[in-house]
């Protein structure tokens, strides 16, 4: 048995040795990425946005190093969003209760809400969605 365990060991450690050292990483691409048409739902985010501008209801929200900007919007653009975002389907992660208002985001929420674009709405036809957008350490770097 012995001299298997010793030609494993050799084995074993001449594996380690061919890997080598571990290469840098690679640099960054700095170049633009290509740009594509904008799909028709795009306006549901322009009209929310620009309905928050004008507002306004635009809020920071910071966790760790991840800065995001809340933008709010009510009223026709909300509903509309609300609306659209039922292709998604009520029997997905992406919708759920919470009291009278029914939520839909527009990508399954892992941990919490932070970084969700969502809208929600209840019998009282009070639509309302968050639009967040991420902005990075620029938006609270100092002079």
């Amino acid at each position: 048995m012995r001299p298997v365990l010793a030609f494993a060991a050799v084995l074993a450690l001449s594996a380690c040795a061919s890997v080598g050292p571990t290469p840098p990483p690679a640099a960054p691409d700095f170049s633009e990425i290509t740009p594509m048409a904008a799909p028709a739902r795009t306006v549901l985010y322009t009209d929310c946005l620009a309905q928050a501008i004008e507002r306004p209801a635009v809020a920071r929200l910071s966790r760790g190093e991840a800065e995001l900007l809340r933008f709010t919007c009510t009223g026709a653009p909300a509903q509309r969003f609300y609306e659209a975002l039922a292709v998604l389907g009520d029997n997905s992660v992406s919708v759920w209760k919470d009291g009278e208002r029914t939520f839909r985001a527009t990508a399954v929420v892992k941990d919490d809400l932070f970084g969700v674009d969502y809208c929600s709405t209840s019998s009282a036809n009070d639509p309302v969605c968050q639009i967040v957008l991420n902005t990075g350490a620029f938006l609270t770097a100092k002079n």
